[in-house]
């Protein structure tokens, strides 16, 4: 057997989208050191649609400025302008926009059931919590996928669907037996995992069938969740958290609150940008390598998760770090199954080397290679 790396040129938007996605979280962690206790998680998620809705309208401004002045334009090597502009849309104005408006929907379920629905103190590691079945992620979207928007699931994909399953299940069990497994948590995982894969369907078809421009559905989806963030804020729990944040300014040095607003909006923007880079990841790849670009930082979460967890007795420590390796081992097995199937990583075995990207562009090769040499043949 050997493995042979499929890395393609166009990774720019999944890398983007890492690269975004990680800096938005070291702000999140300075921004959560600047504030002390103070929980911002009503906060931080408006911020985001906020900052979707100007950096979206200062996109759609400058295309317009360009496009009047028949300029093109790029930006960190995007395209300012939709090439599909001229096509006619299959579906109706209607249509689509309900689609976006039930995305803008999963979008904010998918954020409020990340961060809201438990009341468990150890909500403040929810994310490194995610990371552990995060990976359930690329087996609901190849299902919903293979449905929706008939994408096939190839051997080698189903050989990554089956080990993802098995290592999921494993981690499962493991933190049952530990003792440390959270039921209400994987329920919450759940419903978030499929909120965001149904989010990413829904804009693949909107993108691959509709033509919708990017640009566009990031100040509509924006737009809409706003305006439902605000509605929230008639209840206690929003406006508490505002109180704090506002009383805040009063018991700290003015320069750490101030460092707090500025690393807020630093938040908002590379939100904004890394929720950009993810539609682009969506357009031009698929939801499962949404999936795995965000896999990526899954084993640090969990590294970092265990470092903070608090231990009560040497009986709980023996039970984490025994859960902490499983669950360690099993999301690098996972991570490397999630690149067999987005064929970063090609096996060369059993045929899961065939109907991948890279054995397509060799066989076409070695095709033509064939034909020329037949072609110098009859030549002589």
């Amino acid at each position: 057997m050997k493995i042979k790396c499929g890395l393609r040129e166009s990774l720019l938007y999944p890398g983007l989208f890492v690269l975004f996605l990680a800096i938005r979280r070291l702000i999140k962690y300075i921004l959560e050191l600047l504030l002390l206790e103070i929980k911002l998680s009503y906060i931080l998620v408006f911020t985001l649609f906020i900052s979707e809705i100007i950096i979206g309208s200062i996109y759609l401004l400058i295309r317009f400025k360009k496009n009047n002045f028949h300029i093109e334009s790029e930006f960190m090597g995007i395209p300012l302008f939709s090439q599909n502009k001229y096509l006619k849309r299959p579906d109706s104005k209607f249509k689509v926009i309900v689609l976006i408006i039930f995305a803008a929907y999963f979008e904010i379920v998918g954020s409020m059931s990340r961060r809201y629905l438990s009341n468990d103190s150890s909500n403040e590691l929810y994310d490194e919590y995610h990371a552990r079945y995060r990976s359930s992620e690329i087996i609901i979207a190849s299902i919903i996928c293979s449905f929706t928007l008939k994408m096939k699931i190839y051997r080698h994909q189903i050989f990554s669907l089956i080990v993802i399953s098995i290592c999921l299940l494993v981690i499962f069990i493991t933190e049952l037996l530990c003792q440390v497994e959270n039921i209400d948590f994987c329920i919450i995982i759940l419903i978030s995992s499929t909120c965001r894969v149904f989010l990413d369907v829904i804009e693949k078809y909107l993108f691959d069938v509709d033509f919708v421009d990017i640009y566009k559905i990031t100040v509509f989806e924006g737009s809409i969740d706003a305006i439902f963030m605000s509605s929230l804020y008639l209840f206690n729990k929003p406006k508490e958290e505002l109180m704090n944040f506002i009383d805040n300014k009063s018991q700290r040095e003015p320069i750490f609150y101030w460092m707090g607003i500025l690393s807020l909006i630093a938040y908002g923007i590379l939100s904004a940008f890394k929720d950009i880079n993810r539609r682009y990841t969506i357009k031009f790849f698929s939801p499962m390598t949404r999936a795995l670009a965000e896999s990526i930082l899954d084993p640090f979460f969990i590294i970092y998760g265990y470092i903070q967890s608090p231990i009560n007795n040497d009986s709980e420590k023996n039970r984490k770090f025994i859960s902490f390796i499983i669950t360690l081992i099993c999301s690098f097995i996972m991570l490397f199954c999630s690149c067999i199937y987005n064929e970063i990583f090609v096996l060369y075995c059993f045929g899961f080397e065939k109907k991948t990207h890279l054995y397509i562009l060799n066989t076409n090769f070695d095709i033509d290679e064939d034909d020329k040499n037949l072609s110098s043949e009859d030549d002589d």
